[in-house]
């Protein structure tokens, strides 16, 4: 059953109208996003298609700190460790039977359960969410979450809002999100035992100074880095653990930029 890379969590212990600034200034298009006041969060967000960045925050902290749902949790627990990437989720329109699937991999399995934001204009918008975790493994899962409108109607309404819009800097899509690992073949064959994905061959990125093989995901790519020298991956490592620490997009000039505990890079490729 497909699942297609939906979006990356950046958690933030600030407004999250400041992470989206520094990405305006890097060139990107990111707007306000809204409130989910059951979590006491707030989010902003920077869309590429249908995939997307959404800078996370906790705005009211007594009812962060009582919420049931695993990502809030996570954002809540990881202020220890600061700012950086958090979480990934996939996008399924199977949601009920990949619930039945994770179980019968004897995964303990949350949910689905229902999500929604109020958006800045009154609006209200909803969706699903799972997640699992592996009692075998110290590695964190992603979540999946099932929208309520379908791909299209979300891209048309998100146009029409001006959410989704062309980048100033000229990037296009969001090509890949890399984790650092402590043990590459682990995390790759963990992750591969959860979600049956296509894995690719290893490579040597010299730039994040570790050996790195992906998984694939409908043309995007979850990359595991095991740092072998001093980098960025070394450096994500010890600051936050097995974490994400990038996300690369395709268009524009090169570079990459560092906002708030992430690097975000940039390639013509």
């Amino acid at each position: 059953m497909q699942l297609v890379f939906d979006h990356l969590v950046h958690f933030l212990d600030r407004a999250p109208a400041e992470a989206t600034e520094k990405f305006r200034q890097a060139g990107f298009h990111a707007v306000a996003g809204g409130r989910h006041e059951a979590w006491g969060t707030w989010n902003n967000l920077s869309y590429f298609g249908l995939s997307y960045v959404e800078f996370l925050a906790i705005e009211v902290d007594v009812l962060a700190e009582q919420s049931d749902n695993l990502l809030i949790r996570q954002l809540v627990q990881d202020r220890e460790i600061g700012e950086g990437l958090g979480q990934v989720a996939l996008r399924t329109k199977q949601m009920d039977e990949w619930a039945r699937i994770l179980a019968e991999k004897n995964l303990n399995v949350h949910g689905p359960v229902a999500g929604s934001r109020k958006r800045e204009d009154g609006s209200l918008l909803s969706w699903r969410m799972l997640f699992f975790e592996d009692p075998k493994s110290q590695l964190r899962p992603p979540f999946l979450i099932e929208w309520q409108q379908s791909d299209e109607e979300r891209e048309v309404d998100l146009r029409k809002r001006g959410i989704i819009a062309a980048h100033p800097n000229q990037a296009n899509d969001l090509q890949s999100v890399g984790y650092a690992v402590h043990d590459l073949e682990d995390a790759v064959n963990t992750w591969k035992r959860w979600l049956d994905c296509q894995v690719s061959s290893v490579w040597m990125d010299e730039q994040l100074g570790a050996r790195c093989q992906s998984l694939e995901l409908n043309g995007q790519r979850i990359v595991f880095c095991q740092p072998v020298t001093e980098g960025l991956a070394s450096q994500a490592l010890s600051a936050r653990g097995q974490n994400p620490f990038f996300a690369s997009f395709t268009g524009g000039s090169e570079g990459s930029e560092a906002i708030f505990g992430a690097t975000y890079i940039r390639s013509k490729q």
